[in-house]
């Protein structure tokens, strides 16, 4: 089950065919929905069948694209909650390690049992309530109609538009972001580096020696974005609930997430500089040659 496309394979065909084998993954992390790593899987699995969806976007007709990612979206939102128990605990444990040489062990011990008692607040209450079988219904309700998805275009005419878009909309918000280093931008920008580095993975087959470099560049920024963001999270939850009790321990915090973002970022802003010096419509030639090369058997000479 590579994610990937098949040389031989029409746009229909693959968007059908990857849709149902993600969505079958899914279904089976959710049956083990007693662990949180779990419900982060199914997760991480949604986000692959939108940015499938995303990249023939153009080409399947605006309702049907908005209907599917509509469910997707629902589904992945009753996730929330119990995904972000599971990252809080583990942000502050990387937090933890990457600083321990400038705080004591055990400097959070407060912070650390509040949050392993919402951690396992929010499996009970997730277990227990209805949204398992809510979710299960969404992803069942795609599957089901994944036999009618259609793409109305063939070959790369099927895909370029979308590329285009996914790379345009990746290249806007890391510009915002660079303009305005905001939470909200941030997340933005990290929502488009997380759909186009699933598009390339889709994509690395048509010439895994040249595009193997910048799927491990958009695997890395989706990383650094992604510890800023967990981050955020972390400080939020602890703001709201441990304030009062371990306020010593939320100033200590504070300033290691301060420390910690400002490096996260600037790594971030310098490979998002070097990643987006490419123009959209360069970038997308460059792929169309690889693709072609790809499909007829050739030697690509970009």
């Amino acid at each position: 089950m590579a994610f990937h496309f098949k040389k031989k394979e029409s746009p229909t065909r693959a968007v059908r065919r990857l849709s149902r084998e993600r969505i079958g993954k899914a279904l089976d992390y959710l049956k083990k929905c007693d662990r949180l790593e779990a419900i982060h899987s199914v997760r991480k699995e949604i986000k692959k069948v939108r940015a499938t969806l995303g990249l023939v976007r153009r080409k399947m007709g605006a309702n049907a694209y908005r209907k599917c990612v509509k469910t997707l979206r629902s589904a992945a939102k009753r996730l929330q909650d119990p995904r972000d128990a599971r990252v809080r605990p583990q942000a502050l444990e990387r937090l933890i390690a990457h600083f321990k040489s400038r705080r004591p062990a055990r400097s959070f011990a407060g912070i650390e049992k509040v949050l392993s008692q919402n951690c396992r607040k929010e499996v009970r209450e997730f277990r227990k309530g209805k949204s398992v079988a809510a979710v299960g219904r969404l992803l069942r309700k795609i599957n089901r109609g994944a036999g009618d998805l259609k793409v109305k275009a063939n070959g790369w005419a099927a895909i370029q538009p979308g590329l285009q878009e996914s790379y345009s909309y990746g290249r806007k918000t890391y510009e915002m972001a660079l303009n305005e280093t905001s939470p909200k931008n941030l997340h933005r920008w990290r929502k488009h580096v997380q759909e186009l580095w699933h598009q390339l993975r889709l994509l690395h087959s048509i010439q895994p020696e040249r595009l193997h470099t910048p799927v491990g560049e958009m695997k890395m920024l989706s990383q650094y974005l992604g510890d800023d963001h967990d981050l955020v999270v972390l400080r939020q939850f602890v703001a709201r609930h441990c304030a009062g009790r371990y306020a010593r321990e939320v100033r200590m915090l504070d300033q290691l997430i301060d420390l910690r973002q400002k490096e996260l970022r600037s790594t971030a802003f310098a490979l998002g500089a070097r990643f987006y010096a490419e123009k959209p419509a360069s970038f997308c030639r460059r792929l169309e040659d690889y693709w072609h090369s790809w499909r007829t058997g050739g030697e690509s000479t970009g």
